[in-house]
């Protein structure tokens, strides 16, 4: 089994509604990199740990089940980005999944959607990635086309002319590709033009999160969308709490794993 496999697989396990830690250690275990986030994000200064943990099961307990299946998915997003050539992308990209996930849950939307929000913000810019490995101008052209006015509904149509798909449509392939549940594919499909109070929630942080990146996708304020949302007052928490948990997991992806390290026989 590929390793994407079995980071998605990893996810769906911990994402159920009552996870056996025992098996989400167990699959932990089979992926290095995941298994060596995991224990050092339990023993990172962001969960507050107050003694050392040393073994997946150890840290897979104290974190839980969903915090594990993020850095699962948070792993597989940062080889995607790398292998597109675009690695700038993916501290964005946790910024915006930790900020879907936030609004989700200000706005009472349920447990399940609210971890969908997370990779489907994780993901939304998966596509973006893969049109820039094409193209390498693909950033600069986009804002081309933000600078003559064009909305997102007109820049989607002009991707399909100048590279037959849009980054939309490039992300929908590569998660249906790992069978990804359609409800995520679907709220990534629909954020340029939300209907539902889900999509929304990933358009309202798929906006001025970027602002300070080559990689922005939404040129309209991150104050503004929250306003429209009715949470205009949670501005800074998401923004701050967003952008911690980025830099705390792109601490703990940071160090190379040691090829030496038994991690089966630790869990």
């Amino acid at each position: 089994m590929d390793p994407a496999t079995r980071k998605v697989e990893l996810w769906t396990s911990a994402m159920s509604l009552e996870p056996d830690l025992y098996e989400v250690a167990a699959r932990v275990a089979t992926i290095p990199d995941t298994a060596a986030a995991v224990v050092r994000f339990a023993n990172s200064a962001y969960v507050g740990a107050v003694y050392p943990v040393g073994t997946v099961l150890e840290a897979v307990i104290r974190v839980g089940a969903r915090t594990v299946g993020a850095l699962a998915m948070a792993s597989l997003n940062r080889e995607l980005v790398d292998t597109w050539g675009a690695p700038e992308l993916w501290e964005e990209s946790l910024v915006v999944g930790r900020a879907a996930k936030i609004v989700g849950r200000l706005m009472g939307l349920s447990r399940a959607e609210n971890e969908q929000l997370f990779v489907a913000g994780l993901f939304s810019c998966a596509g973006t990635a893969a049109l820039l490995a094409r193209d390498d101008g693909f950033l600069a052209w986009r804002r081309r086309q933000w600078a003559k006015g064009v909305d997102d509904r007109l820049l989607i149509r002009r991707e399909r002319m100048a590279y037959d798909e849009s980054h939309v449509e490039a992300s929908a392939k590569l998660l249906d590709g790992w069978n990804m549940p359609v409800e995520i594919v679907a709220t990534i499909a629909a954020h340029h033009d939300p209907r539902t109070r889900i999509e929304s929630a990933l358009w309202a942080a798929m906006t001025a999160l970027f602002d300070d990146s080559a990689a922005r996708c939404l040129d309209v304020p991150f104050k503004a969308a929250m306003i429209e949302l009715e949470l205009g007052e949670h501005v800074g928490f998401v923004e701050a709490e967003a952008r911690l948990f980025a830099d705390a997991t792109v601490q703990v992806f940071s160090d190379k794993v040691d090829p030496e390290m038994d991690i089966a026989s630790q869990w």
